[in-house]
């Protein structure tokens, strides 16, 4: 059974949170007058911290209030995704259920951040966040992390982390140390992120171009690729997060470029106006925001490489989505993603923030899949891995030995 916040279809199997909720008119009246007052609350917590770091995801441990209603359903295991932005207070947790805990993110064993980069806080406790720019040991990380080691005392929690790096991180966190962790990756829909034979690339692209008249660029390209490789980026914010590490791109390409490389780039998640790069040698095409499978899948077949230049990363979708498509990753070596990309094998790792490392992928990976070993090796790795059927079982067989204790 699922639990959710907002049910979208009519599915017996999915549980909606409103089910549990009384329809009275005086407790939609209470409701909203107690949630307005947590906004508030909740504004003037976050109020002194107004000069937080752009675009670095945080929040807080507030919740919606859910009736009861993980005291009132009957299940042997309650599996956690992500249950942020108000969903589930840690306080409502069951204390005589055993708990499974998927982590896609570091806020479960951190203060009020999803993404840590290079704070250690969360190995000891949070407080003087740089995140927060706070300056002060009792800040609202303290006092979040604290509200956390209470809730979390007496839970009978089994940590998952989809990246053998996320892993490390929560047995080293000061909050998650003492339970078991083990690692299960996130799983991929092999048939639909896949290899396109030519005539179905060609039929896809052309759909796609109907539905989004912004991509007759890519068609225009594709007769050059023979000459000059198809590169691929993008990301959600691809222009705006440094965590994508878009600075370590641009500085690459610069390097390839004086060196009079040759090549298209694509860029998808972000726009002319958000990104404006010009280089002599290298073609820049901006695609928009794309929110179709098919056409991702479409730009994935018809690369000859995706750059994930990412500074931090739990198991990175457009690298396993790329793989899965048959086009080699080069990223760098940091977060889970060596979990997929296998330095020279199937891809390239390149150094940490190393933008002349990146160039240097960027073409070892052009040079050395002519003959398509790298492809191959791309898509076997995910076959082998990440398929739902092989993921699933792992989470079976975590469910099975929870439940026999």
């Amino acid at each position: 059974q699922m639990f959710v916040k907002k049910k979208h279809s009519n599915s017996e199997q999915v549980i909606a949170l409103r089910q549990f909720l009384p329809k009275s008119l005086l407790y939609y009246i209470v409701d909203l007058l107690a949630s307005k007052i947590k906004n508030k609350w909740q504004h003037w917590q976050w109020h002194p911290y107004n000069k937080t770091k752009e675009n670095v995801f945080m929040s807080d441990s507030r919740g919606t209030r859910l009736g009861g209603v993980l005291q009132k359903l009957n299940y042997d295991v309650l599996h956690l995704h992500w249950i942020n932005q108000r969903f589930i207070k840690l306080q409502d947790l069951p204390k005589d259920k055993p708990i499974v805990w998927t982590l896609h993110d570091s806020w479960p064993f951190c203060g009020v951040c999803h993404y840590f980069v290079d704070c250690k806080n969360y190995m000891t406790h949070c407080g003087n966040c740089p995140m927060l720019h706070s300056g002060k040991k009792k800040d609202l990380s303290y006092r979040i992390f604290k509200e956390k080691k209470s809730a979390y005392r007496d839970l009978n929690l089994h940590i998952v982390t989809p990246s053998h790096w996320l892993g490390e991180c929560a047995k080293q966190s000061a909050l998650f140390g003492r339970f078991p962790v083990i690692v299960i990756p996130n799983c991929l829909e092999t048939g639909v992120y896949r290899p396109l034979s030519d005539q179905e690339l060609e039929e896809r692209l052309s759909v796609t171009i109907q539905q989004n008249p912004a991509l007759h660029i890519v068609k225009r390209a594709v007769g050059e690729k023979a000459a000059k490789p198809f590169i691929l980026y993008g990301a959600m914010n691809a222009a705006t997060d440094r965590r994508k590490g878009l600075s370590c791109l641009l500085s690459a390409l610069k390097l390839l470029d004086q060196e009079g490389f040759e090549a298209n780039l694509f860029v998808f998640g972000a726009s002319e106006s958000d990104l404006p790069m010009q280089f002599e040698h290298i073609n820049v095409h901006f695609v928009g925001y794309i929110s179709d499978t098919d056409t991702l899948v479409t730009l994935y077949n018809l690369a000859d490489l995706m750059v994930v230049p990412s500074l931090t990363e739990n198991l990175s979708c457009a690298i396993m989505e790329s793989m899965s498509c048959a086009t080699p990753v080069c990223c760098f070596a940091i977060g889970g993603n060596s979990d997929m990309v296998e330095h020279l094998s199937n891809g390239y790792l390149a150094k940490e923030k190393d933008a002349e490392d990146l160039a240097l992928g960027i073409r070892w990976c052009l040079d050395n899949n002519k003959d398509g070993s790298l492809s191959a090796a791309a898509r076997q790795k995910v076959l082998d891995n990440y398929t739902i059927e092989r993921v699933g079982k792992q989470y079976v067989d975590l469910y099975e030995s929870i439940i026999s204790k």
